[in-house]
């Protein structure tokens, strides 16, 4: 099975039914099969099966041309994160070697500032309406003279299907190469856990250049409608909550917590909302329990990450209804391994660690990719005997659940003593007046690193520092607690809603203890 199976499958069995929803805009599963072949035959007119053809654009309709399309053609899709800096795509473009550039009209101009560096790129394709450049081409013409039919190449399972640069959240973005067999195999082990209905509307609240597109795609697989939006704001979300009919959709915690503080949440009715997915990082037990009593929805959460296609461990709607029952150590947990998921918690020697100790979790099976792009070293590095190492640093309880204690590279040690970065945070949230915290280690003379708590305070509020450590001490032990607090506006944050603490490092490290 091919990544473009699951728009054939759809379109063959509903082709009316609508696929997406983007402002004014409806697309049929039909239409969408339909376009998608176009593209692919459009493609194969000025590129071969295996170039790469990289995709910078806001979300829009033709991206997902894109997701099904690129690959129809036996190409590798470059998925860019447009928020990055002009020289960084660049850098990324040239990187990727790919052939061919379709960039939406909000950056054609960006495009042809970088197009003498961009070697490998001989076509370029600017989606929506662009000034006339004889250098470019217009998608609307681009595809319109392409047949519907099926493109004459067949890809194998085991090509590469999208490539997606990470986040750069830990120093130069990686390519991380995917392949039909690892999309699918993502895709279908959420599907197995989610059942959705064929009439779920999902709404998609992320850009479309993050790897948490593939629940799109999971959408489809189900015969679902998805609606995105161009760019998350709370008006719009609840607007289209209301208007479409919404009955799932997915947030990071960031996100939620926003949600709940806005006065306007409650003059909108929410009533088809039937669960929300939330992802990139733990969510505080307080805005859970906020969320599940406001919201009167379910919450269900999945931990992946963009080498593993997907996610890897589900924390299902039972577990938070045992939680909001009393069971509130459930909230901190990141759930159970999925069905297609093959994952072991070991030592640094690759040895099982027994239940209740820390880890790192380790992952193999097909949705585990192919490696990344052009870096054999990154790539070998990644992997013992085909186990893949995530970095994070988890423990299993006797029933199963895996709790994240933290990221490998957010550990604080601080006096020889080990400080879950996240543990912190979930005391920092427990204060009223914190909307947004991380805890990150600086450099200290005496102890190696202490905590230093960087918080961003709910609008209207006041805070003082030794207010928040001393909320922290009743959560805290000694050696976990603060010795520095800094106030912002705003914590920095990727595509995905996930904290950048590497940025706060960079920030906070030189300064002195007052």
């Amino acid at each position: 099975m091919l990544l473009s199976d699951i728009v054939e499958y759809s379109a063959r069995k509903h082709p009316d039914r609508i696929a997406l929803r983007f402002e004014d805009e409806t697309v049929g599963y039909g239409q969408l099969r339909d376009r998608s072949r176009r593209l692919a035959n459009a493609l194969l007119g000025v590129a071969d099966p295996g170039d790469r053809v990289a995709i910078l654009s806001t979300n829009r309709t033709e991206y997902f041309d894109c997701y099904y399309g690129v690959p129809m053609a036996g190409m590798a899709l470059t998925i860019l994160n447009f928020r990055l800096h002009p020289e960084q795509i660049a850098a990324l473009v040239e990187h990727s070697g790919a052939a061919v550039l379709v960039v939406s009209e909000d950056f054609a101009e960006m495009a042809a500032s970088i197009r003498d560096r961009l070697t490998s790129v001989h076509t370029v394709v600017v989606i929506g309406d662009a000034d006339a450049d004889a250098a470019v081409l217009s998608w609307d013409a681009f595809v319109a003279g392409a047949p519907a039919t099926e493109p004459t190449v067949r890809p194998r399972p085991d090509d590469i299907a999208w490539i997606v640069y990470t986040s750069g959240t830990t120093g130069t973005p990686k390519g991380v190469m995917l392949s039909h067999r690892n999309l699918l195999t993502g895709i279908t082990s959420s599907a197995l856990q989610w059942a959705l209905p064929e009439d779920t509307v999902f709404l998609f609240c992320f850009p479309l250049c993050h790897v948490g597109g593939y629940v799109t795609l999971l959408n489809h697989l189900m015969g679902a409608t998805v609606g995105i939006i161009r760019a998350y704001d709370n008006a719009t979300f609840l607007r289209l909550v209301q208007q479409w009919k919404v009955t799932q959709t997915g947030l990071a915690p960031t996100m939620i917590n926003f949600l709940l503080q806005d006065p306007a949440l409650d003059a909108h009715d929410l009533g088809t909302l039937e669960a929300i997915g939330y992802g990139s990082s733990a969510i505080p037990a307080p805005v859970l329990r906020e969320g599940l009593d406001r919201l009167g929805c379910d919450f269900y959460q999945g931990m992946g990450m963009t080498e593993l296609a997907g996610n890897v461990l589900h924390l299902d709607q039972q577990a938070h209804r045992r939680a909001a029952n009393g069971e509130s150590n459930l909230l901190a947990a990141a759930g159970k391994p999925m069905r297609l998921a093959d994952i072991r918690i070991v030592d640094d020697e690759l040895r099982d660690v027994p239940v209740g100790e820390i880890g790192e979790m380790v992952v193999r099976g097909d949705q585990v990719m192919a490696g990344y792009w052009n870096d054999t070293d990154a790539t070998g590095a990644a992997f013992t005997d085909g186990w893949f190492h995530t970095g994070d640093l988890v423990r299993r309880d006797a029933e199963g659940f895996v709790y994240i204690v933290d990221r490998k590279k957010d550990l604080i040690i601080s006096g020889g003593e080990n400080i879950a970065s996240l543990t912190v945070e979930q005391a920092l949230y427990s204060h009223p007046a914190v909307a947004e915290a991380a805890a990150i280690g600086v450099k200290d003379e005496t102890w190696g690193e202490i905590v230093c708590a960087i918080v961003a305070l709910r609008s209207g509020s006041i805070a003082t520092a030794d207010e928040i450590i001393a909320t922290c001490r009743e959560h805290l032990g000694g050696f976990q607690v603060p010795r520095r607090v800094e106030f912002v506006d705003a914590l920095p944050k990727n595509v995905s809603g996930k904290i950048l603490k590497r940025d706060l490092r960079e920030r906070f490290a030189t300064r002195t203890l007052v």
